[in-house]
């Protein structure tokens, strides 16, 4: 069973200054704390044909598991980001980030398509919960 989600924020920034925060894994790092703590994620911005091999605790509570991020697209032009996922009883998570320009400022749109097995409806609320908070903490990390 897959399940698709998407979520759109607006931010009063120029869109490339959102695209840029929304590639930098530093951010990843800061809008998913405290809910999930990345070990070995590298620094910097994410660049197509990037693997990024993590291990992830939830809340730093649980065990570390293995997770996997690929970047199959990033096209700074387009503002589109494509990472193919997997890890952590998630067997295929296809994440796409656009940003656009708005009338004030821009928008960022994250689409999300979760294939966990049994496991999908737990995985799908998870996530909903999770990229629903990072909205606040992009707006702190902009400075709006």
């Amino acid at each position: 069973m897959t399940r698709h989600l998407e979520f759109t924020h607006d931010y009063p920034v120029e869109p490339d200054r959102l695209f840029a925060l929304a590639a930098d894994l530093d951010a990843l790092d800061v809008v998913n704390k405290p809910m999930v703590q990345f070990a070995h994620l590298p620094s910097g911005p994410v660049r197509e044909g990037q693997t990024i091999d993590v291990d992830v605790s939830l809340f730093g509570i649980l065990p570390n598991q293995p997770y996997r991020m690929h970047v199959a697209l990033c096209d700074p032009a387009a503002r589109h980001i494509r990472s193919i996922e997997d890890g952590m009883g998630v067997q295929k998570l296809i994440h796409d980030v656009h940003v656009e320009a708005t009338e004030f400022g821009a928008r960022l749109v994250d689409h999300l398509e979760i294939e966990a097995g049994w496991r999908t409806p737990f995985v799908s609320l998870w996530v909903w919960v999770m990229y629903r908070r990072r909205h606040r903490h992009r707006l702190r990390l902009l400075g709006v």
